[in-house]
C-alpha cells in the first residue's frame, strides 16, 4: 500500500511545489514593458482628487465610453503630497499600473506652480542637492516600497519645454540647464535605490515640438539623458492645439508624426528601454486636411504599425487648455472605439 502511493504523492507534491512558486511569483512581467501590443493608458479630468481618495468613478466612465478597460491611469501628487499608498493598492487589485506624475513644487507655498527661478535656478534644484529634503524623499521612497507592486514614476516631466520650473531653460539654458536636471534626477534617483524601492520605474519623459520649446542645441533630449542606469522607460509627450491655444495663440495643425516621429527617433538612440506615449492629445478640430476623428484614427493606426516600442499610451482625457477628452464630439468618440478595438491594444498586462 505504501509504494503504491508513492506516484500519487509524488503528483500531489509537484502541483504544490508549482503553485507555491507561481503564487510567490511577482504578478508583474519579469522584464519592463514584457507584453505583446500597448496597454490602454488615462488620466481622469478630476484625478488629482478623486484617486487619491479611492474613487475610480472617472475610469469606470472612461472604460465604459471606450469599451475597454485600461491597464495605467496617471495623476500628479506633488511633494507637498505622500506616497499614495491605498490609490495604488487599489488601482493594482483591478489590475491597473499606477503612474505618477510627481512634481518638484510645494503648493501649499506656491498652489499655482508660478514661483521664479532666480540666477541660481530653481530654489528646489538647490535645495534637493543641498539635502534639505532628504528626509522627505525617503519617506516617500519608503511608501513606495511598501506597495511592493510596479509603480511608473514621472519625475521631471517635459524637462525640454519653457513652462516648468524644472526645465533646463529655467536652471541655466546653455550654461548647465540640462546638466542640473540630471543632477537632480540621478540624486532622488539614488535615494530611491538606497532605501531598496526597486519596483519604482523610472518614467524619463521629454516633450515633443511645440512653439513653446526651444530648437537650440543645448536643449537637445540626449543632454538631459541620466544613463541607462536611471531610466527604467523612455516616455513622450505630445500634444495638437490646432487652430489656437487658449491664451490665444496661434498653433500649426500637428498630425500624430509631427508631435512624436523626430522626438521617437532621437530617444530611441539613448537606451533599449521600453517607450510609452505618457501624456497626448488633440482638441476638437476640423480642417481642410484633418479632424479630430480622423486623427484618432491615423494616431492608434500609427502607433501599431510604426513605433514597436510604445508599450504604454496615456490619452489625457480632461477638457483643459483645449477639449482633449475622448467624448468631445460623438464621432471622435466613434472613433476612439473602432481604433481600440484592435486587440493590439490591451488592458492590464498582469
Amino acid at each position: 500500500m505504501y509504494q503504491k502511493a508513492l506516484p500519487h504523492l509524488a503528483l500531489i507534491f509537484t502541483f504544490l511545489l508549482s503553485y507555491s512558486c507561481m503564487n510567490n511569483q511577482d504578478s508583474t512581467p519579469a522584464k519592463e514593458g514584457a507584453w505583446e501590443g500597448c496597454v490602454i493608458g488615462m488620466y481622469p479630468e478630476n484625478g488629482n482628487e478623486t484617486l487619491p481618495t479611492g474613487n475610480q468613478e472617472e475610469i469606470d466612465d472612461f472604460e465604459a465610453k471606450i469599451g475597454k478597460q485600461i491597464g495605467s491611469v496617471v495623476w500628479f501628487p506633488t511633494w507637498d503630497d505622500e506616497f499614495p499608498l491605498e490609490a495604488c493598492q487599489k488601482l493594482h487589485e483591478r489590475g491597473i499600473i499606477p503612474h505618477l506624475t510627481w512634481e518638484i513644487f510645494w503648493p501649499s507655498e506656491d498652489p499655482n506652480n508660478t514661483r521664479q527661478t532666480g540666477p541660481n535656478g530653481y530654489e528646489g534644484f538647490n535645495e534637493v542637492l543641498s539635502g534639505k529634503h532628504d528626509e522627505y524623499i525617503d519617506r516617500f521612497a519608503e511608501g513606495a516600497k511598501a506597495f511592493k507592486e510596479r509603480v511608473l514614476m514621472r519625475f521631471l516631466h517635459e524637462f525640454n519645454g519653457n513652462w516648468y520650473v524644472w526645465s533646463g531653460n529655467k536652471n541655466g539654458k546653455a550654461e548647465g540647464g540640462p546638466e542640473k536636471v540630471v543632477e537632480v534626477w540621478r540624486y532622488v534617483v539614488d535615494r530611491f535605490r538606497k532605501v531598496g524601492a526597486d519596483n519604482v520605474k523610472w518614467l524619463w519623459v521629454p516633450h515633443g515640438p511645440s512653439t513653446d520649446l526651444s530648437t537650440e542645441a543645448w536643449n537637445a533630449v540626449a543632454n538631459y539623458w541620466p544613463g541607462n542606469d536611471y531610466v527604467d522607460w523612455i516616455g513622450l509627450d505630445g500634444y495638437n492645439f490646432y487652430p489656437q491655444d487658449p491664451w490665444g495663440g496661434k498653433r500649426p495643425l500637428r498630425d500624430f508624426d509631427n508631435c512624436f516621429r523626430k522626438l521617437y527617433d532621437d530617444c530611441a538612440v539613448l537606451g533599449d528601454q521600453p517607450m510609452m506615449i505618457a501624456e497626448f492629445g488633440t482638441g476638437e478640430f476640423q480642417s481642410d486636411e484633418f479632424d479630430k476623428a480622423a486623427w484618432v484614427t491615423e494616431a492608434f493606426q500609427k502607433i501599431k504599425s510604426e513605433y514597436p516600442r510604445i508599450r504604454i499610451f496615456t490619452w489625457f482625457n480632461i477638457n483643459k487648455e483645449l477639449d482633449w477628452r475622448v467624448n468631445s464630439s460623438p464621432a471622435s468618440l466613434q472613433a476612439f472605439q473602432e481604433a481600440l478595438a484592435d486587440p493590439y491594444f490591451i488592458s492590464s498586462p498582469y
